[in-house]
């Protein structure tokens, strides 16, 4: 009694999913039931030869309705749509469907706008400037002082000691550091700020050089020094590429915020239902509008969808 009530229980469950398939696939109709009979001619003894029999039935009635896409594609019906199952397909001609795809096409255009507008009001150097990126630890500057080359008489290259190195702030006008280079030539300032500095490098019978830079970003300085007169002056400070990066960021801002308003004109054009592959392209402009990265294009995408669905309620298409 036990093993007949389990195989009851089993053949009802089947019966479920293969009724929930068949209304999937637009089959059957969702108040329609499904009988599991079998040919007389053919023994059936066990579930799993139910099962068998079932799918086997399921795989004619989807191939009896692909064929049937194939005959309504043939009349002239889109291919992107008679792929859709029956109960989506019924559902053409109501006005909530249409409504419900010029909602989603407004509200992935707004979060587009509302991305443009934050991208234009938000300033890269803001954020560079912020205590985030600043750093707040001191540096060193140091390098090596040598003297010119003489290739004619195969001299020069050599270590100079004594020179004077003075390291000035630019903002302030006032000596950050002072020392001479050692027996060897070299120097270090140390507890350096990280800001715009001059070094100064000089010395009696020599050219003055002067190097305007940021402590940290030059590992080691190696400087030659000339007899003469005058002053050797050249900025060693690296070009940023903040103002291209604030001119990339403003580009795109406008493009979303064009892209957006036309994605927005996209969905009023489907609300008057007028031209459907007019309203299609407008619609798909706006889904470069990047609503939230991608939930914006998203929903877009998914109200052209149902526009593809609604196609015959556009007075051009009917």
């Amino acid at each position: 009694m036990s093993d007949d009530r389990e195989r009851e229980e089993r053949l009802k469950s089947l019966r479920t999913r293969v009724r929930d398939e068949l209304v999937e696939g637009g089959i059957l109709e969702v108040d329609d039931e499904v009988e599991l009979d079998f040919d007389a001619d053919e023994e059936v003894t066990t579930l799993s030869d139910r099962i068998a029999r079932r799918r086997r039935r399921m795989k004619r009635a989807r191939a009896t309705r692909r064929e049937q896409a194939l005959l309504d594609v043939q009349d002239g019906g889109d291919p992107a749509v008679v792929r859709l199952p029956a109960a989506l397909r019924n559902r053409s001609d109501e006005s909530w469907v249409m409504n419900l795809a010029v909602l989603l096409i407004i509200v992935g255009s707004v979060i587009g706008a509302a991305s443009g507008a934050l991208l234009i009001s938000a300033d890269p150097r803001d954020l560079v400037s912020s205590s985030m990126f600043s750093r707040t630890d001191d540096a060193e500057v140091h390098g090596l002082i040598l003297s010119e080359l003489d290739s004619v008489n195969n001299t020069g290259g050599d270590a100079i000691e004594g020179v004077d190195i003075e390291l000035i702030r630019l903002l302030g006008d006032h000596s950050e550091g002072r020392t001479e280079t050692n027996s060897e030539g070299r120097f270090t300032i140390s507890g350096v700020a990280r800001e715009a500095m001059l070094l100064r490098v000089s010395m009696d019978g020599y050219v003055t050089i002067e190097r305007t830079l940021s402590p940290g970003e030059i590992p080691d300085l190696t400087l030659t020094l000339i007899e003469g007169e005058g002053v050797d002056s050249v900025d060693l400070r690296q070009p940023s590429n903040l103002a291209s990066a604030v001119q990339l960021s403003t580009a795109i801002a406008v493009i979303t915020l064009i892209s957006a308003a036309i994605g927005i004109v996209g969905g009023f054009e489907a609300r008057r239902g007028l031209r459907y592959r007019r309203t299609q392209w407008i619609c798909g402009i706006g889904l470069f509008s990047r609503g939230g990265i991608f939930f914006g294009p998203l929903l877009i995408l998914l109200g052209m969808a149902l526009l593809m669905l609604t196609k015959s309620q556009f007075a051009d298409q009917q």
